[in-house]
């Protein structure tokens, strides 16, 4: 059997890792340099996305974290079907970035949901999920490495009986309970300096996600008031007081908090 596999990041690279070790021939294609490095150290035949992609003759497609809408003209090309895995329980949190906004929110659980890709983003008939807990610990790169690793061994269980039409999927209601999860710019990781110093001595809880929820990207960042950009890179709740753990000045590497007080306590003054 021939499965098209569509992904465009580190996390794609998890479930491409455990698609291979299935017999199916695997084709991919991706608009990602580590998926393409991945496909030429295991051999793998792959494509770059493009408006003139001419797409083989394939039995399924899969897609995980691609990043893109896949055209429905390719989706009907899959003569088993199309499936897609998105980190969370849908219909909860549909859209681009659905880990961070679950960290916003402040969830305790999160999953993985794995469904038939339809015309309406992240709205098609669900097949499967898998509750995960969200740890005090985790940002989106911990939670995202989670969910995908949770989600590939999910595919690989259920793949054998979807292919052999013995599961039912199930309708999604056509509202979600949660606002669309869209992409984030570089302005929503920005904090003002009063806030931050706020968050220093009570009710630092929401800046506290918000830093889990933007790292790596766009990074939660503040203006000091000497006029550089301090980023907070990680932090934990101290009595629910903000305590940075990793901060970094402009130009320079990533510093404890404790090192930073010792050169620039009189800032927060």
């Amino acid at each position: 059997m021939t499965i098209l596999f569509f992904g465009s990041s580190q996390y794609s690279v998890i479930v491409l890792q455990t698609l291979l070790k299935t017999d199916h021939n695997l084709q991919v294609i991706t608009t990602s340099t580590p998926i393409k490095q991945f496909c030429q150290k295991n051999k793998i035949s792959f494509l770059a996305s493009g408006r003139q992609l001419k797409i083989p003759s394939v039995d399924l497609i899969i897609s995980a974290d691609y990043g893109h809408k896949i055209p429905p003209s390719i989706l009907k090309l899959a003569k088993i079907g199309s499936l897609n895995l998105h980190p969370s329980l849908l219909p909860k949190y549909r859209g681009a970035t659905p880990v961070p906004h679950a960290l916003l929110a402040d969830d305790k659980t999160t999953g993985i949901t794995l469904i038939q890709m339809t015309n309406k983003i992240d709205s098609g008939p669900i097949l499967t999920q898998q509750t995960i807990p969200i740890s005090p610990q985790d940002n989106s790169e911990t939670l995202l490495k989670k969910c995908f690793s949770k989600g590939a061994q999910l595919l690989i269980k259920i793949l054998p009986n979807y292919i052999e039409h013995k599961i039912t999927p199930k309708p999604q209601p056509l509202k979600s309970p949660t606002t669309y999860a869209h992409r984030f710019t570089k302005q929503d990781g920005y904090i003002s300096f009063k806030t931050f110093k706020s968050a220093l001595s009570v009710n630092g809880k929401n800046i506290y996600n918000q830093v889990r929820a933007l790292y790596p990207w766009p990074g939660v960042y503040t203006t000091l008031p000497n006029n550089k950009t301090l980023k907070i890179i990680s932090a934990k709740l101290d009595q629910e007081k903000l305590l940075p753990a990793s901060v970094q000045l402009p130009g320079k590497n990533p510093i404890s908090w404790q090192a930073f007080l010792a050169g620039y306590k009189h800032l927060l003054q």
